[in-house]
């Protein structure tokens, strides 16, 4: 348990965070309504917002992940709230103690792949599941194609994983390891 608090405590932002981000929404409602006030003010507002800010203003991998999160999880809000969890401790687990801003990106798109994957998975499942009835099944062409989905998905994961473990080996500056053997035989 102790382990889920320190990633909650580092993937939870600074409650200055969260109030900027708060009064941002707020004004993006307004300009939104078309309050033209509101969106000069959102545009002033944001372009005085720290970087923390405008990253997570901006973070449209989190934003699909939810609509992916929420899709797998089918109304089920255990579900949703523990998947959107174990996302969370994914990041931290894999973008480890200093992660450099690449790594960064390299960790939220293995974590973006992830969910997608799972997601094709459960819905792969759903039409080889014996419980519903044949009117709501893909066609074998359809779902041959879905296959190819979840299979590209499954090359985009182990892609992103493969990259930041190549990031890292070049970052530790560690040559790799040759070992020449010589055998003289008299």
């Amino acid at each position: 348990m102790k382990a889920f608090e320190n990633v909650r405590a580092t993937v939870e932002l600074p409650e200055e965070t969260k109030q900027r981000l708060e009064e941002l929404r707020a004004l993006s409602k307004a300009a939104e309504e078309g309050d033209k006030g509101a969106r000069r003010e959102l545009r002033r507002a944001l372009l005085e917002s720290s970087p923390e800010v405008i990253a997570r203003a901006s973070d449209v991998g989190r934003k699909s992940q939810h609509m992916l999160i929420a899709t797998a999880a089918g109304g089920d809000l255990l579900t949703e709230y523990a998947l959107s969890g174990r996302l969370d401790m994914m990041r931290a687990d894999l973008a480890g103690e200093n992660p450099t801003p690449l790594e960064v990106l390299l960790v939220e798109r293995i974590v973006s792949a992830w969910m997608l994957h799972e997601l094709l998975e459960v819905l792969n499942s759903a039409q080889l599941w014996q419980g519903i009835s044949g009117a709501r099944r893909m066609s074998h062409s359809f779902l041959k194609f879905y296959i190819h989905w979840q299979e590209q998905a499954h090359r985009q994961l182990l892609s992103a994983i493969k990259t930041l473990a190549q990031v890292r080996k070049l970052q530790s500056n560690t040559p790799g390891l040759t070992v020449n053997t010589q055998i003289n035989l008299r």
